[in-house]
């Protein structure tokens, strides 16, 4: 916790956790209210493959930019951006107006393909890289936080003062996001003020430097079948509960909640046992993967909303291990320069998969049943868990040459020196 006294560090929390409430929130919003609209598993994918699309098509070139640009305003400037975007769904009155929808989360999805690149290539410049690990555990309690507030916030206000007025406090979220972010000491990549080469170049250097890197080869692979299950299971909760337990749609926020609080106190665990978890991430990688693969197994038997409630509790709870685990390892293993592209890289190959299975989960949901698609998302999810137990065996080293001294000087700042 003591990374949470230093100002550029708590600067990035802060700024992550109201980024991080709003994107938490508007995700269930625009699920339950295109279903609601629509009453169709299918429609609830095309919100998803929406989502997803500007992973694959912007991702790899919104890293060349990230590695360009300030970090600092990177974040700052897709949370403006993001707070702008969301306010024409106040003009959707009805299912008419669902490409509206679906047009603002293509837009909003697009401007995160450079904001969340830059967060994670600012972590090992705010906090070391030797600390990387234990500064993504902190900012995996973001997500347990969110996962219970912004979810169960949003099915909440969606029932009570509709969805119009939710979107206006999301964008306020966005709005109050962007000047902390802009405040986070993390500048362009040091050595990076050379004449910038073209894009195709800048492209290529990134791609190169994951074919010679096996651990990163080996990182995508595990994802890529990941998310070959786990995308389809994002977005058909709402259809299990209106299918499989046969409750109204408001009940998905429960689920919700249930998966936020495994993810909070998942969260805890991981940070708690930060010095524990350096240089076994790749151990605890594929173990996470696999348990999360065996709780999803429990929620498609699940008979009952309680069930299904313990079975998303308990994959919650080993989602931050698996996530801190899994960034970490991509951080400590690419240099700063390129840290941008390297994670724009793996969020593209990881929408490949992604787009595959939620494209394929609402069909095959509205043809075979939502149980047996999550039942075969699950399979998924314990192969690549087994695989990734296969072919990673070891974590690599702090990479603590790439952080240059200025960078470490403002690091060690503490919150106190914010006022000064």
């Amino acid at each position: 916790m003591s990374l949470l006294r230093q100002r550029g560090f708590a600067l990035l929390w802060c700024g992550q956790l109201l980024s991080a409430l709003a994107d938490w929130s508007l995700r269930p919003l625009v699920l339950i209210w295109a279903y609601t609209l629509t009453r169709s598993g299918t429609t609830v994918s095309l919100v998803g493959l929406a989502e997803a699309l500007p992973l694959l098509v912007l991702a790899p070139v919104a890293g060349v930019f990230v590695d360009r640009w300030s970090r600092a305003r990177t974040m700052a400037g897709a949370a403006l951006a993001r707070a702008a975007l969301i306010l024409p769904l106040l003009l959707v009155t009805g299912a008419a107006q669902l490409p509206l929808i679906i047009a603002v989360v293509l837009l909003a999805s697009a401007v995160s393909q450079f904001g969340v690149p830059a967060a994670s290539a600012a972590v090992p410049v705010v906090a070391g890289a030797e600390r990387a690990g234990q500064a993504n555990s902190l900012l995996s309690l973001i997500t347990g936080a969110s996962g219970i507030v912004g979810p169960a916030g949003a099915a909440l206000l969606f029932g009570t003062v509709g969805p119009h007025a939710t979107i206006v406090a999301l964008s306020a979220l966005y709005l109050l996001a962007a000047p902390v972010l802009l405040a986070v000491p993390a500048p362009r990549p040091a050595g990076d003020e050379a004449p910038e080469a073209s894009m195709a170049h800048e492209l290529l250097e990134g791609l190169d430097y994951v074919r010679r890197t096996p651990l990163l080869r080996h990182l995508i692979l595990v994802s890529f079948v990941a998310l070959l299950g786990v995308g389809a299971l994002s977005v058909i909760d709402v259809v299990f509960v209106t299918r499989a337990l046969h409750l109204p749609t408001a009940r998905v926020g429960v689920l919700f909640v249930a998966i936020g609080v495994g993810q909070l106190l998942g969260g805890l665990a991981v940070a708690a046992a930060g010095r524990w978890a350096t240089g076994r991430y790749h151990l605890l990688l594929g173990v996470t993967v696999v348990l999360n693969g065996v709780g999803f197994v429990a929620y498609a038997l699940a008979p009952t909303l309680a069930v299904a409630v313990v079975a998303l509790f308990a994959v919650g709870l080993v989602f931050p291990p698996l996530i801190v685990s899994f960034t970490t390892m991509i951080q400590l293993s690419t240099d700063d320069r390129l840290m941008g592209r390297v994670m724009s890289l793996v969020s593209t190959a990881m929408a490949v998969a992604s787009i595959l299975s939620t494209a394929a989960g609402g069909v095959l949901t509205d043809v075979f049943g939502v149980r047996q698609v999550i039942g075969g998302a699950a399979a998924l999810l314990i192969a690549a868990g087994i695989l990734s137990l296969m072919v990673i065996r070891t974590t690599p080293r702090a990479r603590v040459e790439d952080i240059d001294e200025p960078a470490a000087a403002i690091r060690s700042l503490p919150v106190a020196d914010i006022a000064r």
